[in-house]
């Protein structure tokens, strides 16, 4: 059975802005995916196919061939990080993200070793009620209840 799973999303304040000398923020959204059992958290920062391409590490290259069969002009891609909210550390995971814009499609592939995680999930996000003076995501993709959690 799919492990529960809920994937916020935010768009990046931060996009365009500058935080060194030519370098500027690249993610248009940055995200959180919170699978419910065992408890653990990704972090998800979702970048153009080819910015996300330029940051990818040589043992990573065998997963940027296989995204690039599945994405298209109107797709973001985003490598998976780990984080531990006591620590605040963030470790690189086996995986990847890709979002396509026109139909808000994810799709998240995690291998996470340590936790026992060797999932991949396909969900639609859709757009979260603003609610003033909350930071709320901007799309929701889950396949749980979450008022159970």
């Amino acid at each position: 059975m799919e492990k529960e799973i809920a994937v916020r999303l935010y768009q990046n304040a931060k996009y365009g802005t500058t935080y060194g000398k030519g370098v500027r923020h690249q993610a248009l959204f940055n995200a959180a995916a919170d699978i419910r059992e065992p408890k653990v958290k990704y972090l998800l920062d979702f970048y153009s196919f080819e910015h996300w391409e330029f940051l990818a590490k040589s043992h990573q290259l065998e997963i940027v061939h296989q995204v690039r069969e599945l994405v298209d002009e109107d797709s973001l891609v985003s490598w998976v990080l780990r984080y531990d909210p006591a620590t605040k550390t963030k470790t690189p995971v086996y995986g990847f993200s890709a979002l396509q814009l026109g139909t808000n499609h994810l799709i998240l592939c995690v291998v996470d070793s340590e936790f026992g995680i060797e999932e991949s999930w396909r969900l639609t996000a859709k757009p979260c009620r603003a609610v003033s003076g909350k930071n709320i995501a901007e799309l929701l993709a889950t396949n749980s209840e979450l008022a159970t959690w």
